[in-house]
């Protein structure tokens, strides 16, 4: 079973969210299963940092651009300050364009392998729309198929 936790959309709710707090979120769900995925916001806030903080492992996503990369590389070294493993890296809305990073050189620059590249596709837009999982509408896609290697790779890592 999977259990989803989503966070408010309000940002009045936002302001009012102390990070300190989240060791005891943490404690709490740590107790109740075996794997947390929190999907945290990107770049190197006070926020990251306490999500990093009570992380065991950590995937990084970036998008195939250069700042997004960048912002990566700061998600891994503030990892890395709080003995957090990275496991790995997935590209995110690539497109395999001219105008974008390669998966090699996005490895190349974060120094860790990449897991899966999820591409920019209408199936996704699709399943959005639909508000269903992509994995229903489209389970023999090539892009379901990546999200399956990130889930079995979790799976491996445990």
């Amino acid at each position: 079973g999977l259990s989803f936790v989503p966070a408010s959309p309000s940002y009045k709710e936002f302001q009012k969210a102390d990070p300190e707090k989240l060791v005891e979120i943490f404690e709490h769900l740590d107790n109740m299963a075996d794997f947390v995925i929190v999907d945290a916001p990107g770049g190197h806030g006070e926020e990251v940092n306490h999500i990093l903080k009570n992380c065991d492992e950590s995937i990084i996503v970036v998008n195939p651009t250069l700042s997004s990369a960048m912002e990566g590389l700061k998600v891994i070294e503030a990892a890395k300050q709080h003995n957090t493993i990275i496991a790995g890296i997935v590209l995110n809305m690539s497109n395999g364009g001219r105008h974008e990073l390669k998966p090699s050189e996005v490895t190349e620059l974060l120094g860790y392998p990449l897991i899966a590249n999820i591409r920019t596709h209408r199936k996704f837009r699709k399943a959005l729309h639909r508000q269903t999982p992509l994995m229903y509408e489209f389970p023999y896609s090539r892009l379901s198929r990546q999200f399956k290697i990130i889930a079995e790779h979790l799976n491996l890592q445990s």
